[in-house]
């Protein structure tokens, strides 16, 4: 019941223009950061994945340390976009970078959960998603609505090279066996 209404406060709480021009920020961007820390590691590994499936450079940041991360964002330029995800307890590293990125001319998209984020104040573009903890444990459903709604619509916008790059992955893992084929037919 909780995640719902974290569902609905989320649906309510999205700006549908600025989640449209971070679509936009993503398709002109030559390259594209992802950052998470914490429990947002999760989220930006996930969103990370789907848009290497979208886009031919996508560069998942390690946020092991402030200089680790510096140093993979040493080339990022104003032809790039970066989006750093975190919620409270709010992750230092992911607001220093959107400052450097912001310093640098980088497209910076937040997804976090308020306007007074840290992430925020140097965001370009605001995704806000509600994330609540349910017990000790935070829930992602809010911010996992918003990345799935965010690679869907990127998809959408480049459908002939995703349908394209798709069809080139299925061929590959069927060449080499990757993945178990269940026939249902049999059951």
């Amino acid at each position: 019941e909780q995640d719902i209404d974290i569902l609905k406060r989320t649906k309510e709480n999205v700006d549908r223009e600025e989640f449209y021009r971070a679509a936009d920020a993503l398709m002109n961007a030559k390259k594209v950061f992802v950052l998470g820390a914490g429990s947002s590691l999760a989220l930006a590994t996930f969103l990370a994945h789907y848009l290497r499936l979208i886009f031919d450079t996508v560069h998942l940041v390690e946020a092991t340390s402030e200089s680790t991360i510096l140093q993979q964002m040493v080339r990022a330029g104003s032809d790039d976009a970066i989006i750093a995800i975190s919620f409270p307890r709010y992750s230092k590293k992911a607001a220093k970078t959107l400052k450097y990125a912001t310093d640098r001319g980088v497209a910076t998209i937040a997804i976090t959960d308020s306007p007074l984020s840290p992430l925020a104040q140097h965001a370009t573009y605001q995704l806000l998603a509600r994330s609540d903890m349910v017990s000790f444990v935070d829930s992602l459903v809010g911010p996992l609505s918003v990345i799935n709604a965010l690679i869907v619509t990127v998809a959408i916008r480049k459908k002939e090279e995703v349908s394209d790059t798709l069809r080139k992955i299925e061929n590959i893992w069927d060449e080499y066996g990757v993945y178990e084929k269940v026939d249902e037919k049999s059951n």
